[in-house]
């Protein structure tokens, strides 16, 4: 770390405080965002910690919220639609990029606690709000208290949400990998959501792919982001802390009642080129008739697929590496082109009838999804922009 003497805004705090030295860089520009670079030194217990963070500063006017992300900084030009924290940044939240996963376990929870409440008071942050995904996502459902933190956005953790009293509001997103892994994972931990806990499941959503893996699966990887939902529910979950509306209720199979069934007993579609889906006893989701699933919240481009989505991939070598990812089989354009292919699954134009009817059907679920806040406006727009150019 660099002495902390060569930074402005350096301050020495009492022997007493947990963050013992703290000190900012000043702001510089990066892709059009107002950034400084945080150097922070503290302790837990008789261990003595250090901590490099990122900061953007929000938007002019701001909206009184901090958003702690655990991933690291994107160096990249801002994207339409926006990835999740420039989306923050917009809204008006500042954000800090901090890398909990690089200090050791003893201190994380301690570490995440100080540089919280010490960007509460030293910036006037009314809210402060988590972000991780995977592991980063188990790291802060475990270190983050109520005391510190206000709010919890976790996707793909493997652990469930805090839910205890005093602790921070949660919302949880997961996707069909949570069910599809190789090997199985173990079961989820089902718990009752509580005032304080959501739990969304995507429909249809497969691992983040990855190019140089997907090269050894054997079907097309799954193409799906949930990128549209994270945009909606951390909206959701500013609203819920800020103002105490409620966010949405969750959408998530349950064991028992129909919600899950063996993988076993699915009965797929014979569709060339779908690879051999797994069949053991684990519980997943249901499927329609094509192979999509059917529970939990459906994003426009699940409820009105082009094609199969799953959550499991085949491998072109049985010998070599897995594929880790989701599989993606488009449905034929025409019921010629499909009854040639020998796809049992209704074309395109068999089950929309019209690229026009596509579009308006289309803006029906998306717009609906915008009133139930699981979409904003903006993200139904580029469904119903992408519907536009669907093959058929």
């Amino acid at each position: 770390m660099a002495a902390l003497t060569s930074w402005t805004h350096c301050v020495a705090l009492r022997a007493s405080a947990e963050i013992v030295d703290y000190a900012e860089r000043p702001a510089e520009k990066l892709a059009g965002r107002a950034r400084a670079t945080v150097f922070a030194r503290g302790r837990a217990g008789a261990a003595a910690y250090e901590v490099e963070a990122a900061l953007w500063r929000p938007v002019p006017g701001g909206s009184g919220a901090l958003l702690i992300d655990t991933e690291p900084e994107p160096r990249e030009p801002p994207a339409a639609p926006p990835a999740l924290p420039e989306f923050a940044r917009r809204r008006g939240m500042a954000v800090v990029f901090v890398a909990l996963d690089k200090l050791p376990e003893t201190v994380r929870a301690q570490a995440l606690h100080d540089l919280a409440a010490h960007w509460r008071k030293s910036g006037g942050y009314s809210r402060i709000l988590a972000v991780g995904a995977g592991r980063l996502a188990d790291l802060l459902a475990s270190a983050a208290d109520g005391k510190a933190v206000d709010g919890l956005l976790l996707y793909r953790g493997t652990a469930a949400s805090p839910a205890a009293p005093g602790g921070p509001r949660a919302i949880e997103i997961f996707g069909a990998d949570a069910y599809w892994g190789r090997p199985p994972a173990p079961p989820r931990v089902e718990t009752p959501d509580g005032p304080a806990r959501r739990r969304f499941y995507l429909a249809g959503l497969g691992a983040p792919a990855v190019a140089a893996e997907a090269a050894h699966c054997a079907a097309p990887p799954n193409p799906r982001t949930a990128a549209p939902a994270m945009r909606a529910l951390l909206a959701a979950l500013d609203e819920w802390i800020a103002k105490g509306i409620a966010p949405p209720a969750s959408r998530a199979p349950r064991q028992g009642g129909g919600g899950l069934v063996p993988a076993r007993n699915l009965r797929w579609p014979t569709v060339p080129g779908l690879p051999a889906p797994p069949r053991d006893a684990r519980l997943v989701p249901p499927i329609d008739a094509d192979g999509n699933e059917t529970a939990g919240l459906r994003l426009p481009d699940q409820a009105l697929p082009l094609g199969t989505l799953t959550g499991w991939n085949g491998v072109k070598d049985k010998a070599g590496p897995a594929c880790p990812f989701g599989a993606s089989l488009p449905f034929a354009a025409t019921k010629a082109e499909r009854e040639k292919s020998g796809d049992p699954r209704l074309s395109l134009v068999e089950r929309y009838g019209s690229r026009a009817y596509f579009v308006a059907t289309m803006r029906v679920v998306a717009d609906r999804l915008v009133k139930e806040r699981l979409l904003l406006k903006e993200d139904a727009d580029a469904y119903v922009a992408a519907a536009k150019g669907a093959p058929f």
